[in-house]
């Protein structure tokens, strides 16, 4: 009806809301916060290449790969500035105290 007739979506969920909580529990500790961004751009550098495969190899137009590969290489690009400059304000703090 609704497309919930697939199990996938319940997998789904239940995968983000455990990521969720978890993330909750540990998101003070700042190794945590570093790995998170860390892997997040490396998720989406991975989809640039994957959506660069798929273009060369005929799969996806080429327009449709570059604008793809150019969201998720924003996002990389955001994570990474946003990891550099926690790593910033951290040593400034350590500098103050």
């Amino acid at each position: 009806m609704f497309g919930l007739h697939d199990i996938q979506y319940l997998y789904e969920f239940i995968f983000w809301l455990i990521t969720f909580l978890i993330l909750r529990i540990v998101w003070h500790k700042p190794p945590v916060r570093l790995a998170y961004g860390y892997v997040v751009a490396g998720f989406n550098l991975f989809a640039i290449i994957m959506y660069t495969l798929s273009s060369v190899s005929g799969q996806m137009s080429g327009l449709d790969a570059f604008s793809f590969g150019f969201l998720h290489a924003m996002v990389s690009i955001v994570m990474l500035t946003l990891i550099h400059k926690e790593i910033k304000i951290d040593k400034r703090k350590k500098v103050l105290k």
